[in-house]
């Protein structure tokens, strides 16, 4: 999921702009629900928390983006920020 989100919000844009933005954020959303549609029961307490963080996080971000707010808005900076750190949380927990 973080490669599909990688790819399409490091994508050269060339005349697509909005384009590249926009499935830049359909990634983070499909990214979102797919990690919450395929959390098994079976996945440990912590690590199941922090998926779900990381889930609702990128939701949040997706949303917000597609509603135009930009990346340097202090509360969109804020949530970009808890999902790379949830997301090293989560790696770590997978260790």
């Amino acid at each position: 999921m973080s490669a599909a989100v990688s790819l399409q919000t490091h994508a050269d844009p060339g005349a697509e702009v909005q384009g590249v933005a926009a499935n830049a954020r359909l990634a983070m959303s499909g990214g979102a629900t797919y990690l919450l549609a395929h959390l098994s029961s079976a996945t440990p307490g912590d690590l199941a928390d922090a998926i779900r963080s990381f889930a609702a996080g990128l939701q949040d971000i997706s949303v917000n983006a597609l509603a135009g707010v930009p990346n340097t808005d202090p509360k969109q900076a804020e949530r970009l920020s808890n999902a790379e750190t949830a997301n090293s949380r989560i790696a770590e927990l997978c260790k």
